[in-house]
């Protein structure tokens, strides 16, 4: 008996952990996510080499942001706008990629949001589009 309550207690608290987990606290998206994706660059110390005549962006998107900067999720389908306007936006910065694997389905970008650091990582894979805001790297010091 003693056995089946901890089997019991136990798996009571992997259900909380998974669910916990699964539902991480992404916020929904509205309105232009290439405005939402530049804002947020400017926040974490990029500098665009333009924010004028930038293509607007209206799709199904959501974020969540932790210590490490801006997780933005899109369709996969969004890629090719968010690499224009990234391309747009960051013209003449450092940049590597893309890189396409040999099957197509996997597409990488990274943008250099400024001399200070930080940087925009674009990738897509088969079910979706990913935009990652890396904020600048800090050295703490002691």
């Amino acid at each position: 008996m003693n056995d089946m309550r901890v089997f019991t207690f136990a798996f009571a608290v992997l259900i909380a952990f998974v669910c916990g987990c699964a539902t991480e606290h992404y916020t929904i998206g509205h309105g232009d996510v290439g405005e939402f994706i530049l804002q947020q660059s400017i926040n974490y110390g990029g500098t665009p080499t333009t924010t004028n005549g930038l293509p607007i962006i209206k799709s199904e998107w959501r974020y969540l942001e932790d210590q490490y900067g801006m997780q933005i999720y899109l369709s996969r389908n969004d890629y090719t706008n968010i690499e224009l306007f990234l391309n747009q936006a960051f013209a003449g910065k450092p940049q590597f990629g893309p890189e396409v694997k040999n099957d197509g389905t996997n597409w990488i970008h990274e943008y250099r949001m400024s001399s200070k650091g930080g940087g925009i990582q674009l990738s897509s894979n088969n079910s979706n589009t990913l935009a990652i805001i890396l904020r600048p790297f800090i050295q703490k010091t002691k």
